[in-house]
């Protein structure tokens, strides 16, 4: 094939995965990087798994043994895409390379949860300060938001009277605003700590909806800090073989715990996983999807979740 043809396919290529809404970033950088290898090759062929392997050793100088079984990835997306129209395109096996290890996250237990939770209420009592701290780890627990979009609340996008036990996440990541519904406990929650914000006159310094003893938005960093002490107090530690529990891993739980209600009750994930990843503010439904690796207890309500098909005149 021709490097102009190749760099056509390349082009149809990305325009198709930019067309079903994935993000492509430095995905379509390391396919342009590939194309041009081949194309310096001045071969009319089809590309063989000898140029892949030519190009990631030329490139390894630059990149690290777990980069390029993610690099031999993108590149295997494209060629299995490209082999439909050019049948002799040769497709690697992608754990020819050594794959990067994914790190254990930490998925909260339940009863971790409340312990947190309470530990932050108790962690000044009587100070405002573990008002807001409970508030906000337990809207972020019940709603998987990402801490800085907490952070980023207004007072009213806090339930807005058009829309009652809402919130509405304004120009998040990747610039998206989105509204996120809430359980009427959660709602319940936030009204009563709203209240307390206005008694102590806080509407009148700041429209942030969380907010700091000096009447100021609530930073990530005051926020972080506080978390590693509650999380002392409440004597949460990693479990076997995982990472630390962090600010992210209270949004980590609340996807996988979803997951894992939905399997359980027997429910069609596949047809509410797009709801889910709009609900958590995921550009790409495999964003989501990617959390499916979690936990064993994940992975055993999906496989209980699994019926094989049934030979035909079989019972079902």
């Amino acid at each position: 094939m021709s490097p102009h043809n190749l760099e056509g396919r390349l082009t149809t290529y990305l325009t198709l995965r930019k067309g079903l809404g994935m993000q492509l970033g430095a995905e379509s950088t390391v396919l342009a990087d590939f194309v041009k290898f081949v194309g310096d090759q001045e071969t009319t062929g089809a590309v063989t798994t000898k140029m892949v392997f030519d190009w990631l050793d030329a490139t390894r100088e630059r990149q690290h043994r777990p980069i390029a079984s993610r690099r031999l990835s993108v590149v295997r997306q494209f060629l299995l895409y490209l082999s439909a129209a050019v049948p002799d395109t040769q497709v690697p096996e992608v754990r020819l390379v050594a794959s990067y290890r994914r790190p254990k996250p930490f998925i909260f237990t339940p009863d971790e949860i409340e312990r947190l939770l309470r530990s932050a209420a108790e962690l000044r009592p009587g100070d405002f300060r573990s008002v807001v701290l409970h508030t906000i780890l337990g809207l972020i627990a019940a709603t998987g938001l990402r801490a800085s979009e907490a952070l980023d609340l207004d007072r009213s996008d806090v339930m807005p009277r058009s829309a009652p036990e809402t919130l509405l996440i304004r120009d998040a990541k990747f610039h998206k605003t989105r509204i996120v519904p809430l359980h009427a406990s959660t709602a319940q929650q936030l009204r009563v700590y709203a209240g307390h914000r206005e008694l102590l006159g806080f509407g009148l310094q700041t429209t942030a909806f969380f907010v700091s003893s000096h009447g100021r938005r609530l930073s990530y960093a005051a926020l972080n800090e506080s978390f590693r002490l509650i999380l002392g107090k409440a004597v949460i530690k990693p479990h076997d073989g995982s990472n630390k529990p962090t600010l992210h891993s209270l949004r980590h739980t609340f996807v996988v715990s979803r997951l894992r209600r939905w399997h359980e009750e027997g429910l069609d994930v596949e047809a509410r996983l797009a709801h889910l990843a709009t609900y958590v503010g995921h550009v790409d439904f495999r964003e989501t999807y990617w959390y499916m690796t979690a936990t064993p207890e994940l992975l055993g309500a999906a496989a209980t979740d699994f019926h094989a098909p049934t030979c035909a005149g079989g019972d079902e």
